[in-house]
C-alpha cells in the first residue's frame, strides 16, 4: 500500500526541488544546464558581423564628429557609443516623445533610408553657441525648433552627414542626402511599422550635460549591405590591396602636402650685453663667405646646400648638393 504524505513532507520536498533549481540539472552529478530566454516576437538578428562592423563605423563617427562640435562651439564635445539595439520601427518611433528634431537620411547603394534623431535641448543649445549665447540644457528649452534655427543646424547635419559617409567609405561607398526635417515621429515611414530597425545610441556630454543622439537603420537595408559579396569579402580578409589608380591618387594627394623649407645665411654669437645694445643699421658678421655653400633645411633639419643668390626680382638659393639620408629623415 503506497504511503500517502502528510501536508508538512508536502511541503518540505518542494522546497528541496526548488533549492535544488529542478529538473536533472539540480542533482548532484548531473550536467549543468545555462537557460537563455528567447522572444520569438522578436528574434535576435544581429550578427557578430554586422555589430562589430556598426561598432566600429560609429566609434569613428563620434570620434570625429566630436572634434568638429568641440571647434564650432570652442568647448569639449564628448561623444560616445552607448548601445546598438534591435527594435521594431513602432517602439523606435513611440520612444520619441514629441516635439523632436528627427532628419530623414536617403541612402544609395544599396537603396534606403535612415533617420538621425537628436534632442531639441542639444540642437537649440548648439545654435545658441554658434550665435555667440551662453547655451543652456533647462527644461524650458525642450521646445520645438523655429525655422531659423532648423536653416542654421541643417549646416551642422550636413557635415554629420558628410563625416558618416566618410567613415562608411573604409568599407564601401556610401552617399547620404538630407531629404527632409520632421518634429513628429509619426510622420516619418521609412519602413513599416512591424519591421525591424537597428538604433545606435550615441551619447552627447558637454561639461556635465548628458544627451542622445540616434542613427535608425532598417535591418534590410543593414542586411542588404552586409551581403554584398565586396564588403563580405572587406569584412573576412580586411583591406584588399591597392590599385594603380589609387596609388596614383594617394600620390598625387602627397605630392600636394606643402613643409616648409628655409635656408640659412649662416650664424654667430653675441654676448648678452652686445645683443641687448643692438641698434638700427648695426652689422652683424656671420660666420659664412658669400659664395660659400649655405644650409638649406626641411622641417629644421638640413636636408640641402646650395649658393644664395637672385633670380629675377627674387631672392633665391641653387641647390648644390642633396644629403640623401637627412631627407628621407626628415620627410
Amino acid at each position: 500500500m503506497a504511503k500517502i504524505l502528510s501536508q508538512d513532507e508536502i511541503d518540505a520536498l518542494l522546497s528541496t526541488v526548488a533549492d535544488d533549481g529542478g529538473g536533472a540539472a539540480g542533482v548532484e552529478g548531473g550536467p549543468s544546464r545555462r537557460v537563455t530566454l528567447y522572444d520569438f516576437k522578436h528574434p535576435n538578428l544581429i550578427s557578430k558581423e554586422q555589430m562589430r562592423l556598426l561598432e566600429n563605423i560609429h566609434e569613428n563617427f563620434s570620434r570625429n564628429f566630436g572634434v568638429f562640435l568641440s571647434a564650432q562651439l570652442r568647448m569639449i564635445v564628448e561623444i560616445d557609443l552607448l548601445a546598438i539595439d534591435q527594435l521594431l520601427y513602432s517602439e523606435f518611433v513611440m520612444s520619441i516623445a514629441p516635439p523632436g528634431c528627427l532628419y530623414v537620411l536617403e541612402l544609395e547603394n544599396p537603396p534606403g533610408e535612415a533617420i538621425l534623431e537628436m534632442s531639441p535641448s542639444l540642437v537649440i543649445f548648439i545654435v545658441e553657441k554658434l550665435f555667440g549665447g551662453k547655451g543652456s540644457f533647462s527644461a524650458a528649452s525642450s521646445r520645438p525648433i523655429s525655422i531659423i534655427e532648423e536653416r542654421i543646424m541643417f549646416k551642422v547635419i550636413q557635415r554629420a552627414s558628410t563625416e558618416l559617409e566618410n567613415v562608411w567609405s573604409t568599407i564601401m561607398d556610401l552617399k547620404t542626402t538630407i531629404t527632409r526635417f520632421e518634429s513628429n515621429p509619426e510622420f516619418i515611414q521609412i519602413v513599416p511599422s512591424a519591421e525591424p530597425v537597428v538604433v545606435v545610441s550615441l551619447q552627447v556630454k558637454i561639461h556635465d550635460n548628458k544627451t542622445l543622439m540616434n542613427f535608425c537603420y532598417p535591418y534590410r537595408w543593414l542586411a542588404e549591405l552586409v551581403s554584398m559579396p565586396d564588403i563580405q569579402e572587406r569584412l573576412q580578409f580586411g583591406a584588399t590591396e591597392s590599385t594603380p589608380v589609387e596609388r596614383l591618387q594617394m600620390e598625387a594627394n602627397l605630392k600636394a602636402v606643402t613643409c616648409p623649407v628655409y635656408a640659412s645665411l649662416g650664424t654667430t654669437q653675441l654676448t648678452i650685453g652686445e645683443f641687448v645694445q643692438l641698434q638700427n643699421g648695426d652689422l652683424l658678421v656671420l660666420d659664412s663667405k658669400p659664395n660659400e655653400e649655405s644650409a638649406i633645411f626641411v622641417r629644421e633639419k638640413m636636408a640641402f646646400k646650395g649658393i644664395i643668390g637672385r633670380k629675377n626680382k627674387y631672392r633665391a638659393i641653387q641647390v648644390t648638393k642633396v644629403l640623401q639620408e637627412e631627407l628621407e629623415n626628415a620627410i
